[in-house]
């Protein structure tokens, strides 16, 4: 286990991205982690890991979820996206018909890592949204659990973020 991942399990923290605004100053819109992890890739037998956040900027009620990297030094995309639109593609599946992992590389607009959509199956797998299917190598099913999490973030939110909303 990556020990630096096990401490931002431990606690909620700010992270720092910074942005340039048009006139070349600096903006550093703080994310605040709700969630940390590690999860096993998925190839049989492994045991590398990829590490994932889970996060909102302040006073925004959008959660966020990015890649932090892999055990393996396996290149992924670390930039943070909106977590409703992994869960609008999860939403789009059927219960009983699989799905690769190819299904979230138009998260990335089909660009960056080749990794990222494989490493995203890998921490949806680990967060129980989705699960093997027995008939697909490599394919997914959904479990049905990713609307009920997804709104249960919502208690990890600061009370007046959840105001907001």
């Amino acid at each position: 286990m990556n020990t630096k991942t096990d401490k931002q399990a431990a606690k909620q923290q700010v992270i720092t991205a910074f942005t340039t605004k048009s006139d070349g100053i600096q903006v550093s819109p703080a994310k605040v982690v709700l969630v940390s992890g590690v999860a096993t890739l998925l190839s049989p037998g492994s045991t590398t890991t990829v590490g994932y956040e889970i996060g909102h900027e302040p006073e925004q009620a959008e959660r966020l979820i990015r890649l932090t990297g892999s055990s393996g030094g396996g290149l992924c995309s670390k930039e943070w996206f909106g977590l409703a639109q992994v869960v609008d593609l999860l939403n789009e599946q059927q219960p009983d018909k699989a799905f690769t992992s190819g299904l979230f590389k138009v998260i990335w607009h089909f660009k960056g890592s080749s990794n990222n959509a494989g490493f995203l199956a890998a921490v949806l797998r680990h967060l129980e949204l989705t699960k093997a299917a027995p008939d697909v190598r490599f394919g997914h099913l959904i479990t049905g659990k990713h609307a009920e999490w997804f709104d249960g973030l919502k208690t990890k939110l600061p009370a007046e973020t959840n105001a907001a909303q």
